[in-house]
């Protein structure tokens, strides 16, 4: 066989996964956006089942995913197949079920157990590959953002054995707030931060920003510590202090995200869905997180927190980000030539603007209330343009492969 038809095959089958990930995606946010509908009819469905199927489902399947790629991409180092991240994420996708089954979080039993130590396993894989990766690699100057992976990783795992401790030992309260702690600021923040750094501006046409690039080693060591010991003092029942170590995270995080939006606005940036979603995605993240500091800093209850704050961090925040990578990257992996590509980036673009409005709008009605008819609105609206994304994004998808065809 020639060396075109080997990289058509594999430019094929790079396609292929990239789709069957993005479905996998799309799959558990559709799960997550109905078993919210379902907790807010009062239809039985407990709050992790609501949460699991975005943070574990989509969130998780997303990070090993795309990850795995920028790893590869940064380090310079060959693509070896999709065997391997594929397995990782089949298992964190059967470790899903197994917590939907046993109610994880509201009836932890032994499938929830086999459930988690499945994630750590999948997890301690991803660390490894990585790791593999960094020492193999030609040390291109953006690999600097390959270990905010690798403290991803670690945190999750982390928060994995806090919530398996909760059912056990202590105070469950104050396990599941350094549980909640980890996962979001540690496993998706630091994920989303070292992703930022190169993808934005790649978005956008706009030229990577050399500060964010020295700055990132700095910013990843002060976030790591901070948010350790915050973690710690969640644990412990000091949520005032961990608040403060919070704030320090938020610092080190603006360190690195301010010089990326702010090469935006250089000429040349075009703003398309795809950039506007992940800066938007961004904005809510970093104000997030500062008010999740400031609430536990002036005494407020962690829990009462994170129900006030979450729609708007998931919806706002960490989907709308993913879904808006997603605009540019689905058309870009599926490939097909530079036409095909421009031509279903185009697709995905269109009402762009209706969607992101009814998302943003949505996550700002949602902080109105923890209950009422305007955090039901809100929620409804971030459902819709959530939805409305995939549906774009899918059948752009689909016409790609039917100009191959």
């Amino acid at each position: 066989m020639s060396t075109l038809a080997v990289s058509d095959v594999s430019l094929r089958a790079r396609g292929r996964w990239h789709t069957t990930a993005g479905a996998v995606i799309a799959f558990w946010l559709v799960v997550g956006i109905a078993a919210t509908l379902g907790y807010h009819l009062g239809l039985g469905v407990t709050w992790w089942d609501v949460i699991h199927p975005f943070t574990i489902g989509a969130l998780t399947t997303a990070i090993l995913v795309y990850s795995t790629h920028f790893a590869e991409a940064l380090t310079r180092t060959a693509t070896v197949g999709y065997r391997g991240v594929g397995l990782r994420v089949a298992i964190v996708n059967l470790a899903m079920l197994g917590l939907l089954i046993d109610r994880a979080g509201d009836d932890w039993g032994p499938l929830a157990d086999a459930s988690a130590t499945a994630v750590i396993t999948a997890l301690i894989w991803q660390i490894a590959v990585v790791v593999k990766r960094l020492r193999g690699s030609l040390a291109g100057q953006f690999a600097v953002t390959v270990p905010f992976y690798l403290a991803a990783a670690g945190f999750l795992i982390v928060a994995i054995l806090f919530a398996i401790l909760a059912t056990r030992v202590g105070s469950y309260s104050d396990l599941i707030a350094a549980h909640s702690r980890a996962t979001v600021w540690g496993f998706a923040w630091l994920t989303v931060i070292g992703t930022v750094v190169t993808l934005l501006p790649t978005l956008a046409g706009s030229r990577i920003s050399d500060t964010a690039r020295q700055r990132c080693t700095r910013a990843l060591s002060v976030h790591v510590v901070a948010l350790a010991v915050a973690v710690v003092l969640h644990s412990f029942g000091e949520p005032t202090w961990a608040g403060l170590t919070q704030l320090v995270m938020v610092l080190a995080a603006l360190l690195v995200v301010q010089p990326v939006i702010g090469m935006l606005f250089s000429a040349g940036s075009t703003w398309t869905t795809a950039a506007v979603s992940v800066v938007a995605g961004l904005l809510w993240m970093l104000a997030v997180a500062a008010a999740d500091a400031v609430i536990l800093m002036t005494g407020g209850d962690p829990r009462a927190g994170t129900l006030l704050l979450l729609p708007a961090l998931l919806g706002g925040g960490l989907l709308q980000l993913i879904t808006g990578v997603l605009h540019h990257l689905l058309p870009t992996l599926v490939g097909g030539g530079p036409e095909k590509v421009r031509t279903a980036r185009a697709a995905t673009d269109r009402a762009g603007g209706a969607r992101l409005t009814l998302i943003n709008l949505g996550g700002l009605l949602t902080l109105l209330d923890v209950t009422g008819p305007a955090r039901s609105t809100g929620l409804i609206l971030i459902g819709l343009g959530l939805t409305w994304h995939v549906v774009a994004i899918t059948r752009a998808i689909i016409a790609q492969y039917r100009m191959e065809n």
